[in-house]
């Protein structure tokens, strides 16, 4: 045995070795993805073995609110019968995912619909698949879904500062009429398979119809490569109107073949149109980027190892569609394992041919014809021509893993084994120039990239390709985020460095919540930017205004509400049911509250602190509307014992809250009690410090105009809505519901200060604020104002005069109304707004359940959020679940995904010890 073998056979996998193999598995199929990250934010790869999945996902550690992966979780039933599994591919949405093994047969898993996003479960198992070397799966397709994808165009600074505008973009290709999911694949036998799920009753099966390309005579015309893409993009004028599909295919002979598909769900048949037939399709002898020294023959030895077919994008700045075209590319390796991999031979070839529709046309001859509307009419019943017009060859001096499409198809994201990854432009391959100062396209553009480390033989983009994660040649996974890179920093001022990190960092997050995509990448690359830059800038000394993480985080927020002209300003005309609706206030509170986190037991910043405790008063206001909305049909759901427990706790949690708020108002005015004849000069400066200096949210809580008509609707529901109800069932028979109201009605009760008596706090708090913006402050300025008290979590000097009216007047007024020690006294440990030594300690030992405000039974499994790291049960099944609770499972009131936890992670935590 010669030493090249004695090496393949050596005991573990050298990278080389890995590398080598890689390639092979690329060359003999298009589909040999073991590595796949879903726009919902879910990492699924294969194990080392070949035999089962491992989930995993992007998340805020609670202990020190660190970005990172998350532990392994295994989908042990995953197994094809002991068949090695060799692709996985999610859908557009990220819900399902198609698990694919060596003999070509499908199994489906989807995400739970009370989710975990570490959670799956089966619909569709390859049981009844052929097993057989023919029926391997080499092209897989999920077909677009209704919903658009968003083409957003450069940032340009005029002015005003930054803006952009978003297109949606939708595809035209063919959909599963039940809107449920459906793929398409291509066999290397040449059959076409449509799997999709038809609706039939409540039963969703999946169902199956198929075609063959052509008739296999040989091995030769056995097909290696296959992909598909939908032959066109909506237009105005036809805004419902479906395309066919385009399908190329690549073959052992080298061949490479264009079809037009039209799929009929109805009848469950597929029409297959032949286009176009390129005979040795492989690297031309030149390359236009020069030759490798040496390596002159590195082409002819090529194999393709991906062929793409990139969907048509959106039009020009000429107005033109951006067409269709097929991507491939040739790879080779030297076989020479005993060299260093520094000194291994390795090219990649990129080719592309752009399919161009051709009009149909008679021959001339037919022009000597007198009747131009006979011939106008044959002509447009004449089949449409096409051309494949090919470019310059590229060649790479490295091997290339894998693609992403980045802004639906604009930009090309390359990764290469040695950790690289470049950005081309879709029209010309090139590679996409830095943007100067006045514009920004991507984080890419302005100089950010993923660090080169250790080479590694898989690789896939985060939905925002702001992170990657990869596999090494032993299978071990890690991620890498977006980073600045010196020589860029270098190349400009600091000040402008941070103006266009902060810009692209809004721009990324401003089209994942339009996507909407799961925007924690964007949020784990600012924490690591602040890491890697804004604190070196501070160890340095005075520097630029946006070297410093607070103001940083506020410019980043105020670029949010500018460029999309957020609206937060419901002091003049409360729009009851637009502010539960606004989306993009959720995005921008979940993403105000993630700065500065570090960890479930350290205290947030004041502007953090406000954030989370709107998104929770958010969450109970909705609830409590959506609840009593409803009372009046014959299947409310206040007739069910356990939606009125559900209550109990959020009514709890929102007393606990207005207790604390009171008794802050209390401890502000003592102070300028305290203050003596100098409390009628009263400063902001003074006010604010002290705010700042106990870390209180109550006083931006009542003066921001969303959180003070949520707490409002929320006092409305207990009025007008919940105390009714609970006055209907006195007298009533003791049942499970009855006593339910019971135990709703001691929480209001119980508390010291009573609904009407905040509710009327609240009414004249409101209508002196409404009063001194009436007083000649324009609309533009109001709103101004309400950013800069949410996002700065400050008053500003134009309600000192309220403020003070507050502080005093209307704070003596209430401490006659109630007993002040009681509310001294009063348990506010629950709420998570005090850093005190025994809050800590009660919290810790007492994990609060964040949907349903109770504390966690010990013996009740737990789902923790990736985002915030609250904490809630787990409820697997929807049995004996209403519809209101099935709903409050989806996501946190951060939006955030949910993960299950095991029991020894929340035992670590320093739960319920003793």
């Amino acid at each position: 045995m010669d030493d090249g073998l004695d090496d393949f056979f050596a005991e573990g996998l050298t990278l080389q070795q890995g590398l080598l193999q890689r390639v092979d598995e690329q060359n003999l199929s298009g589909c040999c993805q073991k590595l796949a990250w879903s726009n919902n934010g879910c990492i699924a790869y294969i194990d080392p073995n070949g035999l089962s999945i491992i989930l995993r996902h992007l998340l805020c550690d609670y202990k020190d609110g660190r970005w990172v992966m998350s532990r392994e979780h295994l989908i042990e039933d995953a197994t094809h019968h002991d068949r090695e599994l060799v692709h996985l591919s999610w859908s557009h949405m990220g819900n399902e995912l198609a698990i694919v093994d060596i003999c070509g047969r499908i199994s489906i898993y989807f995400v739970l619909q009370l989710p975990s996003i570490n959670r799956l479960a089966v619909t569709r198992r390859c049981v009844s698949d052929p097993e057989d070397n023919l029926s391997a799966v080499i092209g897989l397709m999920w077909l677009h879904n209704d919903r658009p994808s968003i083409f957003h165009k450069p940032m340009h600074k005029g002015r005003d500062g930054w803006s952009f505008k978003q297109v949606p973009q939708k595809y035209l290709g063919p959909r599963s009429p039940s809107q449920k999911p459906a793929l398409i694949v291509v066999t290397r036998s040449g059959a076409i398979r449509v799997l999709f799920q038809a609706v039939q009753g409540q039963d969703s099966r999946w169902q199956e119809f198929k075609t063959d390309t052509e008739n296999i005579a040989s091995p030769s015309e056995l097909l290696t490569h296959a992909a598909m893409c939908a032959e066109k993009v909506v237009e105005k004028q036809h805004p419902d109107k479906e395309s066919a599909m385009l399908l190329a295919t690549y073959n052992s002979d080298k061949e490479l073949r264009v079809y037009r598909l039209d799929l009929d769900f109805s009848h469950q048949r597929i029409t297959l149109q032949h286009v176009k037939v390129l005979n040795h399709c492989l690297p031309l002898n030149e390359v236009n980027e020069g030759t490798l020294l040496d390596r002159g023959a590195l082409p002819l030895h090529a194999e393709l190892s991906h062929l793409e077919f990139i969907p048509p994008g959106p039009r020009t700045d000429n107005k033109e569609w951006r067409q269709p075209f097929v991507f491939a590319s040739f790879s080779y390796v030297s076989d020479n394992l005993r060299g260093p991999p520094a000194q291994t031979a390795q090219l990649t070839v990129i080719c592309k041919w752009q399919l161009q529709h051709i009009p149909p046309r008679l021959h001339t001859s037919f022009d000597s014809l007198s009747s131009k509307k006979a011939h106008s009419s044959a002509s447009a019943d004449l089949p449409a021509g096409y051309v494949l017009k090919r470019s310059n060859d590229i060649s790479v001096p490295k091997t290339l893993l894998c693609i992403k499409e980045l802004n639906v198809g604009i930009v090309l994201a390359m990764i290469y084994s040695d950790g690289s990854v470049e950005y081309r432009d879709r029209t010309s391959m090139e590679l996409l120039p830095r943007d100067g100062i006045d514009q920004i396209s991507s984080l890419a553009q302005v100089g950010f990239n993923f660090p080169l480390g250790n080479p590694f033989l898989h690789a896939a983009l985060s939905p925002n390709a702001c992170a990657m994660v990869s596999l090494d040649e032993h299978h071990a996974a890690s991620m890498s985020l977006m980073q600045i890179e010196n020589d860029y920093a270098n190349g400009i001022s600091h000040d402008a460095l941070l103006e266009v990190a902060n810009a692209a960092f809004v721009k990324q997050y401003i089209v994942a919540s339009m996507a909407p995509l799961p925007s924690d990448d964007c949020m784990a690359t600012m924490q690591a930017f602040s890491d890697q830059f804004l604190e070196q800038q501070m160890q340095l000394g005075p520097g630029p205004a946006l070297a410093n993480s607070d103001n940083f985080s506020y410019h980043f927020l105020s670029g949010f509400c500018r460029i999309l002209e957020l609206g937060i300003d419901y002091s003049i005309t409360p729009q009851h049911l637009q502010l539960p609706a606004n989306q993009y206030l959720q995005r921008l509170l979940s993403a105000q509250a993630a700065f500065g986190y570090s960890g479930e037991y350290s205290t947030r910043p004041l502007p953090a602190m406000v954030a989370y405790t709107i998104l929770n008063l958010r969450y109970i206001a909705c609830n409590f509307a959506t609840v009593l909305a409803k009372q009046k049909q014959a299947e409310s759901e206040l007739r069910n014992p356990e939606t009125v427990y559900l209550l109990i706790g959020m009514a709890s949690w929102l007393m606990a809250l207005i207790v604390f708020i009171v008794d802050e108002i209390f401890m502000l005015g003592d102070l300028i009690d305290d203050q003596g004849p100098a409390a009628d000069h009263l400063t902001l400066d003074l006010l604010n410090n002290k705010i700042r200096e106990i870390t209180s949210p109550a006083l931006p809580l009542l003066l921001i105009s969303s959180s003070r008509l949520f707490l409002k609707l929320a006092c409305n529901c207990i009025r007008g809505g919940l105390n009714p109800l609970i006055k209907a069932q006195k007298g009533a028979n003791s049942n499970p519901l009855v006593l339910a109201y019971r135990e709703l009605e001691a929480v209001f009760q119980k508390s010291p200060v009573t609904v009407s008596q905040f509710d009327l706090l609240l009414s004249q708090f409101g209508a002196s604020i409404k009063k001194t913006y009436q007083a000649g402050v324009s609309d533009a300025d109001r709103n101004l104002t309400e950013k800069e008290m949410l996002i700065r979590a400050t008053i500003p000097s134009l309600f000192i005069g309220p403020v003070k009216d507050l502080l005093t007047k209307t704070a003596r007024e209430l401490k006659e109304e109630v007993n002040v020690a009681e509310i001294y006294f009063t348990d506010i440990g629950r709420l998570g707004l005090t850093d005190d030594q025994s809050s800590k300690r009660w919290r810790m030992q007492h994990p609060i359940d964040t949907m349903r405000k109770v504390e966690l039974k010990k013996e009740k499994p737990m789902k923790r959020c990736t985002r915030c790291g609250a904490v809630t049960e787990d409820r697997q099944s929807s049995r004996g679940m209403t519809m209101q609770m099935t709903g409050l499972q989806r996501y946190c009131i951060c939006g955030g995904w949910w993960m299950g936890v095991e029991r020894e992670e929340v035992n670590g935590a320093g739960f319920w010890e003793e």
